[in-house]
């Protein structure tokens, strides 16, 4: 009686507003330190039931953001001089700014259902893939978010991270579809008899069992497929440096000596375990070369040059690293270098996609105030290729950064037919958060997209190795004030396999089949109102 009467002062409207904030904040319990994985479903369910609206997905999208984003405020009292409040209102901005994709998937669910008389968990799922394919500074998807799941993820080498998100909300908004008689909103049928709606229930029920059995069937399958795949393949030793450098530690004075000890150090270590390749993370080596070299420095600033004072001589295994590179115009790159022991450089793979305000202001160019207002200098130039990094049987892709959470980078970095994916990342900037845990959950959907082993080399972050079905097969971090951990030596298979549907297609199939589906319930929904007139 308490809750009806709450429901009743509130209004139904406002209750499902209510619904949809509350959905977000259980879609988001799945990040840590909560680690609900179950909460991805389960809040994509309760957002469908809510009804979605553009007001509703604005509140689902902000209430998931303000949770999962909520290392923002520590980070910028970190580096900055602002005041703490000033940091809850930069998350409060991007969470809305965040939630703005959910509003646009909202809206487009409602119009379906209203204008298009498309069944309303086909419309949820539709909202909810539009939702996704819309660019954002911390992108985040359902199935990024069920990453730790790697048996639902497996239709992504066709479908991609987006098309498994619509296949998980299709599923969800389906048992909601099912049980929605079940509950006291009945507007939607209260004119139908009960037999028709107990047949349409439990046909929505079927339907969304059967959507996670086949999910969860083909995953098997491929699963299975592909570690036979992996069994069959060469496998190298890939050894991942976590140096445990701050953040700020590359523009101290005197620190890059210390810097290249330490790299050194981990890299012998590597060596002594057989390592055939070591990673540096980005801007790992701390001194800054020019772009296009093809030869290391050969003084101090010398990978390949002698040990520190206990080990007489230095490494003798290609090293793959993150570097600032400087071009002639004043600009510079975020890089990856292969350098090898006979002191050349193989041509540098230059980031392709920057990070907002943190090394390019979107419309910059466009308007160039923005540029002095948000950044200093010119900032970072765009690499347009990707390159293979080629050593022994070695064909590697490097992902630099944020861009193993993208999609469209993973299909870009496939270009190159590398038979491994490395990423190099700079985490010192969020250590102590949960960003780290995002970036690398967000990130396993590259390995089944592509169906590549991916290795990352994280400072102050997760080092990992993800195989080639999206599981996390080592992982190794530091513990505060312990300094870094040991290599981690990686045995990674070299697939070759041919590019997957989803590396050559892109969203493309999955949008046509999308548009055919609307088109073909949409003309049927007028034909019959034409037969009815």
């Amino acid at each position: 009686m308490v809750s009806r009467s709450i429901g009743e002062r509130l209004g139904p409207e406002r209750v499902r507003d209510l619904i949809a904030f509350a959905s977000g904040l259980v879609f988001a319990a799945s990040t840590p330190p909560f680690d609900v994985t179950p909460g991805i479903l389960v809040g994509l369910g309760l957002f469908a039931f809510s009804r979605p609206s553009a007001k509703r997905g604005f509140l689902f999208g902000l209430a998931a953001n303000l949770e999962a984003l909520r290392f923002v405020p520590d980070v910028i009292g970190r580096f900055t001089d602002l005041a703490r409040p000033l940091g809850w209102l930069a998350l409060v901005l991007l969470s809305a700014a965040q939630a703005l994709p959910w509003l646009a998937g909202g809206a487009l669910t409602r119009r379906l259902v209203t204008r298009r008389g498309i069944p309303a968990a086909l419309a949820f799922a539709i909202g909810v893939y539009m939702a996704t394919l819309i660019p954002a500074v911390f992108p985040w998807t359902p199935a990024g978010g069920i990453s730790g799941w790697p048996i639902l993820l497996q239709s992504a080498e066709a479908i991609g991270e987006r098309g498994v998100s619509f296949v998980l909300a299709f599923g969800c908004a389906s048992l909601i579809e099912g049980a929605a008689p079940l509950h006291p909103a009945r507007d939607r049928y209260q004119e139908r008899e009960d037999a028709f709606l107990v047949r349409r229930s439990l046909c929505w029920l079927a339907l969304g069992i059967a959507t996670f059995a086949v999910l969860l069937g083909y995953g098997a399958v491929r699963m299975h497929t592909i570690d036979g795949e992996r069994a069959a393949a060469p496998h190298a030793k890939v050894a991942l440096i976590q140096p445990d450098f701050d953040a700020m530690m590359r523009t101290e004075e005197d620190a890059a000596p210390q810097m290249m000890r330490r790299l050194t150090n981990l890299t012998l270590t590597a060596e002594a375990q057989g390592a055939e390749l070591t990673v540096w993370p980005e801007s790992a080596y701390p001194y800054t070369l020019k772009h296009g070299v093809t030869r290391e420095p050969s003084d101090h600033r010398a990978i390949f040059g002698r040990g520190p004072t206990n080990h007489a001589r230095g490494p003798t295994k290609p090293i793959l690293t993150g570097a600032y590179l400087t071009k002639g115009s004043g600009v510079g790159t975020n890089s990856a270098l292969l350098v090898y022991p006979d002191h050349t450089i193989a041509r540098s793979y230059d980031k392709r996609h920057l990070l907002w305000f943190g090394e390019t202001i979107p419309l910059a160019s466009q308007l160039p105030i923005l540029r002095k207002v948000f950044a200093r200098g010119t900032g970072l130039d765009a690499g347009t290729e990707s390159v293979p990094l080629e050593t022994g049987l070695i064909i590697a892709s490097v992902l630099n950064c944020y861009e193993d959470t993208l999609p469209l980078a993973g299909r870009e970095a496939m270009a190159a037919h590398p038979n491994l994916l490395v990423n190099v990342t700079n985490d010192a900037w969020f250590a102590g958060t949960a960003e780290s845990e995002l970036h690398l959950r967000t990130a396993v959907p590259r390995a089944i997209e592509t169906r590549r082993d991916l290795v990352r080399a994280v400072n102050r972050g997760p080092t990992t190795w993800v195989d080639a079905n999206g599981r996390i097969v080592r992982r190794a971090e530091s513990a505060p004030g312990l300094g870094p951990p040991p290599p981690l030596v990686a045995e990674p298979a070299l697939l070759s396999r041919p590019l997957t549907l989803y590396t050559r297609a892109g969203e493309a199939p999955l949008l046509l089949v999308l548009f055919g589906a609307v088109l073909g319930l949409a003309l049927r929904k007028s034909s019959s109102q034409a037969k009815v007139a």
